[in-house]
This record gives C-alpha cells, sequence and structure tokens, in this order.
C-alpha cells in the first residue's frame, strides 16, 4: 500500500486530467523515494505506456514533415518508456544509423590578420546529404580527426554513398565593440550542395555471415601510388556512382573525387555503416587567401588516422562491416 506520498497523489490529479506526461514525472520522483511500492511502480509503468504512445504518435508526425533527427528522438523514447510497444519496434528496423569520419590537415604560412579579433574559432566539416539536409560537425584542434553520427530512414544501403562534402572551414565567433556576437563562417573549400546526377549498378548479396573488425580491412589502403596534385574546386561540381563489385566508380570530368567518401563500411545485419571520407590535405597558395585541396595517400599505417579513431570506444558500434566498397576514380 501506499504510504504518505506527496507525488504519488499530483500524479493520480494529473492522470484524472489525461495530463500523461507530468503524470509520470511525479511518479518517477515517488518511485525514487519509494522504490519497493507496488500501487507506485504500477502507475509509472501505465503511465509509461501512455506517454510512449504518445511519443509514437509525435514520431510519425515528424516523420510526415521530414524532420527525421527529431522523429528518431522520439522513437527512441517511445521504446525506453515501453519496450513492448510493438509499432515502434518495426518502426526501428526501418532505420540506419551512419558514422561519417575523416581527418583533416591544413597548411599555411598564414592566416587573415583579422582572425586574431576572434573570440573563438573552431574548424567545422558539412556534408551534403541524400535527403537534402546539411550536416556540420567540428573539426579537432588536436589531431584533425572528425566524426559525426546520422540516422536514415527507410534507404536503400546504395544510397548511403550520396554523402558527400560540403565545405570545410573555419566557424568564427566575434564580439563588436558594443558587445553584440556576430557568428561568421570562412570557407575554406567549397563544393557546394552536390548530388549525384545518376546513381547505377547494385549492390550484390555477397555480405559476410559473420561481421569483421574494420581495422583488419585497413591495410589494404596502404598505396605506392604517386598522390595527386592540390586542387580547387570549380563553381559546379557534377558527378555519377556506378557500383561495381566491391567498388563504386566517381564519374566525373573533373576526375576528382575529394568531395566524395573513400571507403563504405556494411553493416546490414545491425543496420549500421561507417562512411570514412579519408585524410584531406588543404594548402594555402601563396597569396594567402585561396586553398586547394586533395586526399593524402597512405604509405604506412601511421598515415591512417582511422587508428586513433577507434581508440573511442564509444563508437565502437560503428568499427564491424559485412560488405566493404571503395571509391575510384
Amino acid at each position: 500500500m501506499v504510504g504518505c506520498s506527496f507525488n504519488y497523489d499530483q500524479g493520480l490529479e494529473l492522470e484524472k486530467q489525461e495530463r500523461w506526461a507530468e503524470a509520470a514525472i511525479e511518479y518517477r520522483i515517488a518511485a525514487v523515494e519509494n522504490p519497493d511500492d507496488e500501487d507506485i511502480s504500477a502507475a509509472l509503468k501505465r503511465m509509461n505506456v501512455k506517454v510512449a504512445q504518445e511519443n509514437f504518435e509525435s514520431y510519425q508526425q515528424y516523420l510526415q514533415q521530414k524532420e527525421f533527427h527529431k522523429a528518431y528522438r522520439r522513437l527512441e523514447t517511445a521504446l525506453i518508456q515501453n519496450p513492448e510497444l510493438s509499432q515502434a519496434r518495426e518502426e526501428m528496423q526501418k532505420w540506419w544509423h551512419l558514422l561519417i569520419t575523416g581527418k583533416v590537415e591544413l597548411e599555411f604560412d598564414r592566416l587573415s590578420s583579422n582572425l586574431s579579433l576572434a573570440e573563438e574559432m573552431i574548424l567545422q566539416i558539412r556534408f551534403n546529404t541524400p535527403n537534402g539536409k546539411i550536416l556540420s560537425g567540428n573539426i579537432s584542434s588536436e589531431t584533425g580527426i572528425f566524426f559525426l553520427e546520422d540516422v536514415v530512414y527507410r534507404t536503400q544501403a546504395k544510397q548511403l554513398a550520396e554523402y558527400t562534402i560540403n565545405t570545410i572551414g573555419l566557424r568564427i565567433k566575434r564580439k563588436s565593440s558594443l558587445g553584440y556576437v556576430r557568428n561568421d563562417f570562412k570557407k575554406f573549400v567549397n563544393f557546394r550542395e552536390l548530388s549525384p546526377l545518376e546513381v547505377s549498378g547494385e549492390i550484390t548479396d555477397n555480405f559476410l555471415k559473420t561481421p569483421q573488425n574494420v581495422l583488419d580491412h585497413r591495410p589494404v589502403l596502404i598505396s605506392d601510388k604517386a598522390a595527386l596534385a592540390t586542387w580547387q574546386p570549380p563553381r559546379l561540381v557534377s558527378y555519377e556512382l556506378r557500383f561495381d563489385g566491391d567498388t563504386i566508380k566517381i564519374i566525373s570530368a573533373s576526375k576528382r573525387g575529394e568531395f566524395a567518401p573513400a571507403v563504405l563500411y556494411l553493416n546490414k545485419s545491425d543496420l549500421r555503416a561507417n562512411l570514412d571520407f579519408g585524410v584531406s590535405k588543404l594548402k594555402m597558395d601563396a597569396s594567402g587567401q585561396k586553398w586547394s585541396i586533395r586526399r593524402k595517400t597512405y604509405r604506412t599505417a601511421e598515415d591512417d588516422y582511422f587508428y586513433g579513431l577507434s581508440s573511442n570506444l564509444s563508437l565502437n558500434r560503428y568499427f564491424y562491416y559485412d560488405r566493404v566498397f571503395r571509391f575510384i576514380q
């Protein structure tokens, strides 16, 4: 039987008013104070079922509005509140989890003198996505490594290859003499909004029965090929992608592919993928105004940033694959 619990009484009153979420909060507080009380536990479970259904309905609304990140958060919350919600469990099987990784190395003699007036400077990389949204991620000032996660709803695996670099630059925060803060973004390399004119070919069903560790594949990327010269992307870059066996051909008049990933690791059994953009080397010209880019060729394992990234245990769930594709030109 419930003893004297103000929060439990509040929860009962809110439940009568069908204010499920607020009632659940009160019951949760009461459960912390009275963890062995069966009536409080039953009330909390009852409300969690109600609130989970509300969150699932919000999830469906966000899907219709194509607010995919908001939708996914609602779906996750609904399953935490009610793991037995069958509709939510079915929907969760329609989402791919994507990790986008890489490294940026800068080579310059000097930066613009007015940058010294900035309050804060953060290197950033922005990506084009298949659904038209732009993703932004910070680049570590210490290592140059970046990683960001995305979730994709009801997509074919080969659409994951359509992520491209939009721009690499510096987010700058300045404070005026009047105390106002202004955020600017100085673009170093700008590929702009890109999407393939066509994606052809198919992913054949040659998936490994047992997922392998990505680190076991990395030695394959070491090469003695001559490095490409740096280049400045034109105002308009058009390209196509063609799947052929274990490769993805980048077809472009520029014959360059730094805007595209270097490797796509798929883990179809877990609906996870890792898009590896390799190491982008950015070089400033003598004028100090223009940047060019090239993808670094790995001569030894020490050139590969991925070994450092793999020490981040929170990302470990992405470091397994049952199919791997290399992008070629």
